[in-house]
């Protein structure tokens, strides 16, 4: 019960500042020029895997693996208030426009934008990629890397629709925790950095998870380890 208690807490700020963590203390051992494409390939890794779980779904429900129904199966859900967009078609594919977001608000309020601008470098784009390779997403500008805004551009989004809307899953199905999101990135950079870059990897995640610990409690840390260890290229039982 308490377990479950503490899986509940979990929200997009513990993913953020997990990840930054992450990366001050790969680039705090290894330099920034040797840190960046490992942190960027082992967040593209993790940006797939959420896509092709995505189009693992999409699947079950007999839907195209389109851009329509990539950006219907979005896997999680923040309050109201945290993200701000707006979507603009033009000529078949959506311009989107992001003027607030949870991630890049946590990484400027803690001063560590300059470490979570690796995640925004690759995140949705390897998303599409593991949900369709054929599918197409360019990324103009990140806020975390210098825009004024992010703008993103899904090519063909509106290209055909999706199918059996009758039958397909409601978004409160789709959408997984954030310890589950957590405890994935956990696992899918702690695991590339350890490859990539050895005892020098380990170290960084190690000290990563201390100020996590320090920061959310040893409860919520065990939480974390422990969810960090299942199966994340599976859909989870019962979605």
């Amino acid at each position: 019960m308490q377990d479950a208690k503490t899986r509940e807490a979990f929200t997009a700020q513990h993913h953020a500042l997990l990840f930054a963590w992450i990366a001050r203390e790969t680039i705090a051992r290894v330099g920034e020029e040797v840190a960046s494409p490992v942190l960027r390939a082992a967040v593209r890794l993790y940006g797939e895997q959420r896509g092709r779980r995505m189009a693992l779904r999409a699947q079950q429900d007999g839907q195209p693996l389109s851009m329509a129904t990539c950006l219907s199966y979005r896997e999680w859900e923040v309050p109201a208030g945290e993200m701000q967009q707006t979507g603009v078609p033009w000529r078949g594919d959506l311009r989107v426009q992001v003027r607030r977001c949870c991630w890049a608000t946590t990484w400027q309020q803690e001063g560590l934008t300059e470490y979570g601008k690796y995640y925004c470098q690759e995140i949705d784009k390897a998303l599409v990629r593991g949900f369709n390779p054929e599918l197409v997403v360019d990324v103009k500008g990140t806020r975390t890397n210098g825009s004024r805004m992010c703008e993103l551009v899904y090519h063909g989004a509106f290209e055909g629709t999706l199918v059996h809307e009758e039958t397909q899953r409601g978004q409160e199905q789709r959408t997984l925790p954030w310890n589950y999101h957590t405890a994935h990135l956990l696992a899918t950079m702690s695991a590339g950095l350890q490859r990539e870059l050895g005892s020098a990897g380990v170290a960084a995640s190690q000290a990563a998870l201390e100020t996590f610990t320090s920061r959310f409690g040893m409860a919520v840390a065990d939480v974390l380890v422990a969810d960090a260890k299942m199966d994340f290229d599976v859909l989870p039982e019962g979605r």
